[in-house]
């Protein structure tokens, strides 16, 4: 009589362990970075530094690169000479993103701007892709296109589009500038 309960206890520990979830750990989720390499004007095949470049977010004016989290994350650090690529966080909340790439960037006396700015936009399409039950849905990014006025004074001096799909690629770089 003795054993029924003691079997009654092993099965109902076993039946409650197998019924458990087990637990989904996301580790390829992250919605991807827009990478761009910066390149020779004259040679669209070598890397060329962009001394002291800033990279200002238009919509919030937020500076990327301007802690040590950031730096890791864009792969540069804000008023530091770049030479070979970095990345930069493309928009959810909308089917554009742009930002001021500053060139020799510094403050004057009056703590203003006095690099030379650029203005560089980005158009896209966002597409969902599903990763798994501990990740869900990533963003990718489709049909890149570059939305830009030139002016005589722009050290930016043109722009190609390499990959016009942004996705968990980190191999890829999706945009040269040519400066």
């Amino acid at each position: 009589m003795k054993r029924i309960p003691l079997i009654l206890v092993i099965l109902l520990v076993i039946i409650n362990f197998s019924s458990c979830e087990r637990d989904d750990i996301c580790v390829d989720g992250d919605t991807p970075f827009l990478i761009i390499g910066f390149f020779d004007f004259n040679d669209s095949t070598s890397f060329k530094e962009v001394p002291s470049l800033r990279i200002r977010a238009i919509s919030n004016n937020a500076i990327l690169g301007d802690n040590a989290d950031e730096s890791e994350s864009f792969g540069f650090t804000d008023r530091i000479g770049v030479t070979d690529s970095i990345f930069i966080p493309l928009r959810l909340d909308n089917n554009s993103t742009s930002f001021e790439f500053i060139m020799d960037s510094a403050d004057d006396d009056m703590e203003m701007e006095n690099g030379n700015i650029d203005i560089l936009g980005f158009s896209y399409t966002i597409g969902e892709q599903f990763v798994s039950r501990g990740c869900g849905f990533v963003a990718n990014y489709n049909e890149l296109d570059t939305l830009r006025t030139v002016s005589t004074e722009d050290w930016i001096r043109g722009i190609i589009v390499q990959e016009n799909n942004v996705t968990n690629n980190p191999t890829f770089i999706h945009v040269k500038i040519l400066h």
